[in-house]
């Protein structure tokens, strides 16, 4: 799958793949598109990556399409001695997401991007 570059944004900084979303001006990133990213083309898009951020500033939820191929992927990290490591899981509705699911205590999930980007690196 073609990753939109309009909504899905990719820099790499010390060995770290960052994953983030473009915000509009009240700093909210359009759902769908995220959604749609994640249920089908995260994991083609961060093949081979073993030191990965998500920066999910601006994403407003995410559900269980979502959230699988997070899983997934984290645990592809783990088996090749990576780190995967998320950020900006600030709206409240995500934090009850993580919370429920208990994923906030299975991934690391930081508020600092450089943070993040430090501990994923290390």
């Amino acid at each position: 799958m073609a990753i939109d570059p309009l909504y899905v944004l990719h820099e790499e900084t010390s060995g770290v793949h960052v994953v983030s979303f473009l915000r509009d001006a009240e700093g909210v990133a359009p759902l769908e598109p995220v959604k749609h990213y994640f249920a089908t083309g995260f994991l083609d898009h961060t093949s081979g990556w073993h030191r990965l951020v998500v920066d999910l500033s601006g994403v407003a939820t995410l559900d269980s399409a979502c959230l699988g191929p997070l899983v997934q992927k984290f645990r592809q990290t783990q088996k090749s001695a990576g780190r995967l490591v998320l950020t900006g899981v600030t709206s409240p509705a995500l934090e009850e997401i993580f919370a429920l699911t208990r994923f906030d205590k299975v991934f690391p999930i930081t508020h600092d991007r450089a943070e993040a980007i430090a501990i994923a690196a290390a």
